[in-house]
């Protein structure tokens, strides 16, 4: 499956309007809570779309003199997931068996900086937005997860929804034992 790269701010964006701004945001911030109660199943169903791309590239450490794009290293991601991959994952998660999921683990997701610029694509939006998870486990582990998030947000049927995600963490090395959550 080929991934998206890192998703620029073209030379010259078609900004949304106010309005259109509000319900992109709202998304995001619903979206947000709705992970965070665990309705992944209600996610999967009413947030995304059939061919959502969802994907968290390996970021290299680079000079600043090479310009690859991020996700240019074929195979250096975390997760690079499709609809049918976000279910499995999701089933997974159903079944109670996911050993660092139990005890719950408690997520919090805060979404800020949101942006949002007409698509190249007729009622598509580009939205990039910065992020910070923070998890709980058990007694002592707490984790703290930062960086942005690039969003292809598509209307389907009167509503928003994710059609790509590409998920850049803004730390060299994650301490945390996975990466196991949506973002």
């Amino acid at each position: 499956m080929n991934a998206p790269t890192h998703v620029k701010t073209p030379a010259n964006p078609r900004y949304v309007d106010r309005d259109t701004l509000f319900e992109v945001e709202r998304f995001l911030i619903r979206e947000a809570r709705m992970l965070d109660e665990e309705r992944f199943r209600e996610w999967w169903h009413t947030q995304l779309t059939e061919d959502v791309h969802y994907v968290l590239p390996v970021r290299e450490v680079r000079m600043r003199a090479d310009k690859k794009p991020v996700g240019s290293n074929p195979g250096a991601y975390v997760f690079n997931d499709n609809h049918p991959m976000l279910d499995m994952r999701i089933r997974r998660l159903e079944t109670g068996l996911v050993w660092m999921e139990d005890p719950q683990n408690y997520i919090r997701r805060f979404v800020s900086n949101v942006d949002a610029a007409w698509a190249d694509v007729e009622g598509e939006v580009d939205a990039w937005s910065n992020f910070i998870v923070y998890r709980n486990r058990r007694q002592r582990d707490e984790t703290v997860v930062w960086g942005t998030k690039q969003c292809r947000l598509r209307r389907v049927d009167g509503q928003w929804k994710l059609a790509r995600r590409v998920i850049l963490v803004d730390q060299r090395v994650v301490l945390d034992k996975n990466l196991y959550f949506f973002i």
